[in-house]
Formats: structure tokens, sequence, C-alpha cells
């Protein structure tokens, strides 16, 4: 009688030790679909600000129309603003790199791009602005809040 429970131990723990590479190639499946994620995220940062404020400000489904929309117009928006800032963030890449620092050269650098800069800060002013108009009065509150917060986070 003895056997049979030293039998079942033995079966268990075989069994066990020949499922553990299966739970690893699931565990490994697992994390890909996770990393795949947070890829596409990266990808879309302005979608997934978009989806935690909706969750955060508990949007009804008209708003969510609503303001996804004004984050698409937003997003068509800037995408020349993009490319105007890629030539300046290159340009002042070449300034650092060199052994001297030009203070004139940046100065002048940073003149020439002065009206994107404002073009860019009246675009963002706009949007958050369209976005309150679609928010009550609570939600306003909590997008302000929600929105110092995220600055102070991106502050360090």
């Amino acid at each position: 009688m003895n056997i049979k429970p030293m039998l079942l131990i033995s079966t268990l723990l075989v069994g066990s030790i020949a499922l553990l590479p299966c739970q690893e190639v699931i565990a490994k499946e697992n994390q890909t679909v996770h990393t795949k994620q947070v890829k596409k995220d990266k990808k879309h940062p302005m979608m997934r600000q978009f989806k935690k404020m909706a969750k955060h400000l508990q949007l009804s489904d008209e708003q969510k129309v609503k303001v996804k929309a004004i984050f698409e117009q937003a997003k068509a928006s800037s995408g020349a603003q993009r490319e105007s800032m890629k030539g300046f963030k290159e340009q002042v890449k070449s300034l650092m790199e060199s052994p001297v620092f030009d203070d004139k050269a940046f100065n002048e650098l940073h003149s020439q791009y002065q009206t994107k800069f404002t073009e860019m800060a009246l675009l963002k002013a706009k949007n958050k602005h369209a976005i309150l108009q679609v928010l009550t009065t609570e939600q306003r509150e909590k997008f302000m809040k929600f929105n110092m917060r995220s600055k102070m986070k991106h502050r360090g």
C-alpha cells in the first residue's frame, strides 16, 4: 500500500517537470503580446493620452467622439510643425557637438524659429481650449489637475 502514494507523488513530480518548458513558452507569448501593445502605444502617444484622459474624466460616448476628433485634428496640424522642429533640433545638435559653444549662433537659430515656437504654442492652446469646451465643470477641474500632474512627472 505504500507504493501507490509514492507512485502518485512521482507521477505528479515528473508531470510537473515535463510541463515547465510549456509554462515558459506561454509566459514568453504573454510577454510578447504585452511588448507589442507597449510598442503600439509608443507609436501613438496622442491616442494613449486620449485613452488615459477619457478613463480618468469618465467621458460620455459623445464627449469621447468630440475629443478624439480634436486629437486627430491636432495630430494632422502638428505634422508640418514636427518636420520644422527636426531641422531646429539637428542644428542645435551640431552646435552642441562643437568644441566651443557659440552663443550668437544659438541666439540667431532660436530667433529664426521663434515664429514656429509661437505657432506651436498657439496650436496647443487652441486644442486645450477646444477640449475644455467639451467637458463639464467637474471634468474641467479634473482635467486641469490631471495636466498639472503630467507636467510635474515630465519635469522630474
